[in-house]
């Protein structure tokens, strides 16, 4: 979108199992369109990065924290099977591409995650409950988004 002359996206939302996926898409974000809010959306049923998130907070030297900050998420579940990582491996730099445009972790309730694939399927989109889990990010944290704000949300990963 830089030097389009179009209004970069305000927000990114996406699924993050990983990580790498995330990391690459915002980072691409942050250089190519400008200072845009990426959103890694994980499931509460398994949310390592968010927990991570917290556990750091504005710390700079995030890879001398990693063995406090990024454990194993006991138990992961939830229907979006494609994102249970039980750890978040590259996941410093998904935190530094959120840090870099005002974004943050997002963690989606499992009605959510349900609600987001049978809304996908409605709009025509063949993807799975992990595809469709950023758009579960979004509803999530619907309140907080303006209705002027650009907003982008992932689709990825068909049904099988």
């Amino acid at each position: 979108m830089a030097g389009t002359g179009e209004r970069p996206l305000d927000r990114v939302f996406v699924q993050v199992g990983g990580g790498a996926f995330a990391s690459c898409l915002g980072a691409a974000y942050q250089h190519g369109c400008g200072a845009t809010r990426v959103h890694a959306v994980q499931t509460a049923g398994c949310a390592p990065l968010a927990r991570a998130w917290q556990r750091v907070g504005d710390r700079a030297d995030l890879g001398a924290a990693w063995s406090e900050a990024m454990t194993v998420w006991e138990s992961p579940h939830s229907v979006a099977d494609g994102i249970l990582d039980d750890e978040t491996y590259d996941w410093i730099g998904v935190v530094e591409t959120m840090r870099a445009g005002g974004g943050s972790p997002v963690v989606a309730s499992e009605a959510h995650v349900v609600e987001a694939h049978t809304m996908a399927h409605r709009a025509g989109f063949d993807v799975s409950a992990t595809g469709s889990a950023g758009l579960a990010g979004l509803i999530e944290v619907i309140d907080t988004v303006d209705p002027s704000e650009r907003v982008a949300v992932v689709m990825s990963g068909v049904t099988r």
